[in-house]
């Protein structure tokens, strides 16, 4: 068989995957929309009991997580974050499969905080660099700031499989949020909306492996992106921390400005701002440490003076 036969094969089982994904992934948002409450909330039960008993994911990996930013707590107190966090994160899913029957409706389950800061940001004109983490619901943010009338463009990382990317993309822009993929043209997309004074949502707390910087985060070094550092230093666009835990029946929004002290030195400055957005993260995360995202190998990536492999 020619490596060309060979190369063409293989992307058939590739591609039917991509398509079975897309076919489930709609279905289960159709389902979603239609759901009512009740319906929604017997789905969350039923997502924390398979997560957490069944299927058992990433269980590891989230005890490993919570050891290294809570060394001080006991492992039962560890362990009731673990489980609360199994809990949050099924009433997330749902309501991400649920998001488009708010459409036109999400001032009926969120309440802003300090949004005169976001104004006060954008009469600067020089866009704004809104940045978040995996935490809360992170998805609703764009949507209900887009449904205030606000210019929201969200910066998000391809996923593997085109078809659920594009039916994700096709969701936002229901709602009015346009998305910038990961990739070559990004910069120049960021950069053109930023000039247009649009708001640029990122979530800044993924492990980067590509990174040589690295940000305390609890305690412990954590790999971070470039990225909202050099946009804030080559454009002086703004920086506002916004977070959107659940609180009830609700999601409360809060937006914070977060001021750097500048040297003018690249790498130190670069640091500087990584570092504060990181800590101004972790200190909502340590009022609501259940609706973070401990699945993620967060600590992966290991700076050289300390290269103890975590997981």
């Amino acid at each position: 068989m020619s490596e060309s036969n060979g190369s063409r094969l293989s992307s058939v089982p590739h591609k039917f995957r991509h398509r079975l994904e897309f076919a489930l992934f709609n279905c289960l948002k159709r389902w979603g929309v239609n759901a009512s409450a009740k319906t929604l909330r017997r789905g969350v039960i039923l997502l924390d009991f398979l997560l957490y008993h069944v299927l058992r994911i990433c269980r590891r990996i989230v005890a490993i997580n919570l050891e290294l930013a809570y060394p001080d707590l006991s492992a039962k107190d560890r362990n009731k974050i673990a489980r609360a966090n199994y809990r949050w994160f099924a009433r997330f899913c749902m309501d991400v499969l649920h998001m488009d029957a708010w459409r036109g409706q999400t001032s009926e389950v969120t309440k802003f905080h300090n949004l005169e800061i976001l104004d006060a940001a954008l009469t600067e004109k020089k866009g704004v660099l809104l940045v978040s983490g995996h935490f809360g619901n992170w998805e609703m943010i764009p949507p209900a700031l887009a449904e205030l009338g606000y210019p929201v463009s969200m910066y998000v990382g391809r996923q593997t499989n085109p078809l659920t990317n594009e039916l994700q993309n096709t969701a936002r822009a229901n709602f009015g949020v346009e998305t910038i993929d990961k990739g070559k043209k990004a910069t120049l997309q960021m950069a053109r909306a930023l000039a247009a004074n649009k708001i640029i949502a990122m979530l800044i707390d993924q492990n980067d492996n590509k990174s040589d910087l690295f940000v305390n985060f609890f305690a412990k070094l954590a790999s971070s992106s470039k990225g909202t550092a050099a946009f804030h230093l080559l454009r002086k666009s703004p920086v506002v921390l916004v977070t959107c835990p659940y609180v009830g029946d609700h999601l409360e929004i809060t937006f914070q400005h977060i001021t750097f002290e500048l040297s003018g030195e690249q790498e130190k400055d670069t640091l500087e701002i990584s570092q504060k957005i990181t800590s101004a993260l972790e200190n909502v995360i340590r009022k609501y440490p259940e609706q973070y995202f401990w699945m993620h190998r967060r600590w992966r990536a290991r700076p050289t003076e300390d290269s103890e492999r975590i997981y």
